[in-house]
């Protein structure tokens, strides 16, 4: 064999093996990816799995605070305990009175005109005086 043919059988080995490596780098790279793809997609999946509970219990958790925050504040509202101004509670206290004082006042406009009503009926049916007893006389004493 001659040297030019060793040369070149040599020169197509190396290529072949350079062609070798790159294809074999490239089926690794290549499984290392699809593996790697997959995983990462499993991760994906039970992250948003996870995400979804958490979303879950979060959204009850703050249904519930919403609630509570609710009846409390209702609470308050009913015992007066709402964060007014002394002012404020005082104008609501005047109101409530001027509410009162106007109740009574028809009331007792009512009772009124109801006495009235009844008062003549009651003088026409009153039974008549009877004569006054004659008083008894004095005692004489003795003396």
């Amino acid at each position: 064999m001659n040297t030019i043919e060793n040369i070149e059988k040599l020169s197509r080995k190396t290529w072949l093996a350079t062609i070798g490596f790159y294809g074999a780098g490239w089926k690794y790279a290549v499984e290392k990816f699809d593996e790697t793809y997959t995983k990462t997609n499993e991760m994906i999946s039970d992250l948003v799995t996870e995400g979804e509970k958490i979303e879950k219990d979060l959204k009850e958790q703050f249904e519930s605070k919403v609630q509570i925050d609710a009846k409390v504040a209702e609470l308050k509202e009913k015992l007066g305990l709402t964060e007014m101004t002394e002012a404020d509670r005082i104008d609501a206290l005047s109101i409530k009175v001027d509410q009162l004082t106007t109740s009574v006042a028809a009331l007792v406009k009512k009772r009124e005109a109801a006495a009235k009503k009844t008062a003549p009926a009651a003088k026409k049916a009153a039974p008549k005086k009877a004569p006054a007893a004659k008083k008894a006389a004095p005692k004489k004493t003795e003396a």
